[in-house]
């Protein structure tokens, strides 16, 4: 017991505060992404990928009720463990089924609620586990639990990893496959097993299962270590290890036969969408400098880490370079390292959105990069006198800047205007709920937690609709939603739906409670 204290202490501690840390902004998340309640209505509801599959795919001039949307949202009692559901639900929407499947299964442990604790208890594991990996990834490439606990905090402490945590989507599994690629690698790299070759391919197939931009680093981390093994002459290492990840790529053709429509769509999110960003070369810049700046934005701790030991690399760069002929340093690393860059700007290139989700997966080896640098100064450094203290000094430094980091940039996906909203909509929620959209899933799947406050929403595009006013009857006040996205839903504009509804109603007043982005919500009033 003592021996484990002694190699893991600092581990655990890293652990524990980054799981502090985790819980402090699991607790105030207020709402949801709205691929964040796709995750919900695709994992849970039985055989209806979307909200508008309620009302058989119309929803026009239809009232949906709260109990339909709960039961879109959540498992039942009935339909509990439903994984076959989740794969016909995934094989009508653009992802693998992997996450939604693991998600359904934690819903199905907590059945019948809506409320974010089932995804965060499921990514919380996840997440964990990829710290943990993470530092057996360090610790294989570095030999120094110092440098792999700092790997632990540098990520698991900066706003990219707490917002993967955060965010209840396939980001967070994706990312521990990629560190688990990476670490099976770095075994295979350290001691030639068939094993770990059978591990790797088993892994590109659960991450391909996972999110299709997976393939990505997996391309280029696997061809980074064909070519270190073809250059140690390891002509069998090469051919099993080859094999091993092509099976896993095949695997995935026999589980899941969706994927070839779903890759060769022309929708936004598809495949499509990444074969034309990357013929339109005029931009490649552009989405670079974007992703770039978002991203060191959201991982100062890293950035700065890295500056301060690549001037004192700079500083040791003759004892690195004489160290380096001794043979003294290991560069095996750049192997699984390397690849994340190149990854980091195919994606930004191809991306359907602007959005840093897509590279999330890769911020764990921007950290082993940090660690890599602490590596070269450490080993030039040598042994020196109270070199441990000042090596558990330094690892006590870069916790504090990680922790400063998670203090002053809160991480994404918390949403706490959404507190604001439900406060502004809870006095109305007794009255009429009319949703103006043209039978666009978006806009409703955006609005889920909001609509969910009322017992019932009628659905309608047309302010004259008879079945609306019947719906409306003689209530003195309605809540409206108008859907005003013109990139993913109907586009309407609010003026000209309030307009036809005081022509056609004896509402007189229109008070805008808020805007999303999605929608204009409004109370009207007589």
């Amino acid at each position: 017991m003592k021996n484990f204290l002694r190699r893991y202490l600092s581990l655990i501690i890293a652990l524990i505060i980054v799981s502090s840390v985790c819980c402090l902004f699991a607790g105030r998340k207020e709402g949801l992404f709205i691929d964040e309640a796709y995750t919900y209505g695709l994992s849970n509801s039985y055989y209806a990928p979307y909200v508008y599959d309620i009302k058989d795919k119309d929803m026009i001039d239809k009232v949906i009720s709260h109990e339909e949307l709960l039961d879109y949202m959540t498992v039942g009692e009935d339909d509990a463990f439903a994984f076959c559901s989740v794969y016909y639900n995934q094989s009508m929407d653009v992802h693998p089924p992997l996450y939604y499947w693991l998600f359904n299964f934690a819903s199905s442990l907590h059945r019948g609620v809506m409320d974010f604790k089932a995804g965060l208890i499921l990514n919380y594991v996840i997440y964990i586990l990829t710290l943990v990996f993470l530092y057996k990834l360090a610790f294989i490439l570095f030999n120094s639990r110092d440098i792999a606990v700092s790997a632990v905090v540098l990520y698991g402490l900066s706003v990219i990893g707490l917002s993967t945590m955060l965010m209840i989507r396939m980001y967070v599994l994706l990312t521990l496959e990629t560190v688990l690629l990476a670490y099976f690698i770095a075994l295979n790299m350290r001691e030639r097993k068939t094993r770990y070759c059978i591990a790797a391919g088993i892994t590109v197939f659960a991450g391909l299962m996972t999110q299709y931009y997976f393939v990505f680093y997996a391309f280029f981390v696997c061809l980074s270590y064909l070519i270190f093994a073809l250059a140690k002459k390891d002509i069998r290492g090469t051919l099993v290890f080859s094999v091993s990840a092509l099976l896993g790529v095949i695997a995935l053709v026999v589980a899941f036969p969706p994927f070839i429509k779903q890759l060769t769509a022309d929708a936004l999110v598809s495949g499509g969408s990444a074969v034309e960003n990357a013929k339109n070369t005029a931009m490649y810049m552009t989405r670079l400098s974007g992703f770039r700046a978002d991203c060191t934005h959201r991982m100062k701790a890293i950035i700065f880490t890295a500056l301060a030991f690549l001037a004192l690399c700079i500083v040791f760069c003759k004892k690195i370079a004489v160290s380096a002929r001794e043979g003294k340093l290991s560069f095996t690393s750049l192997i699984v390292i390397i690849p994340a860059f190149v990854t980091f700007a195919v994606v930004s290139i191809v991306s359907p959105v602007n959005e840093l989700r897509y590279v999330y997966n890769i911020i764990p080896l921007f950290a082993l990069a940090v660690c890599f640098l602490m590596y070269l100064a450490d080993v030039s450094a040598g042994e020196f006198r109270k070199s441990r203290f000042i090596k558990k000094g330094v690892l006590l430094l870069v916790t504090a800047l990680a922790l400063w980091e998670a203090r002053c940039l809160p991480p994404d996906y918390l949403y706490d205007e959404y507190s604001d909203y439900d406060a502004l909509l809870k006095p109305h929620t007794g009255s009429p709920c009319v949703y103006f959209d043209n039978n666009y899933n978006s806009p409703l799947t955006y609005d889920m937690m909001q609509i969910m406050l009322f017992d019932e929403i009628f659905v309608t595009n047309d302010t004259a609709s008879s079945a609306m006013l019947d719906y409306i009857g003689d209530a003195d006040e309605m809540v409206t939603f108008i859907d005003i996205s013109k990139d993913w839903a109907s586009g309407y504009d609010s003026k000209e739906i309030l307009d036809g509804l005081m022509q056609n109603t004896d509402f007189t007043t229109a008070t805008q409670l808020y805007s999303n982005g999605f929608s204009d919500v409004y109370l009207l009033e007589k």
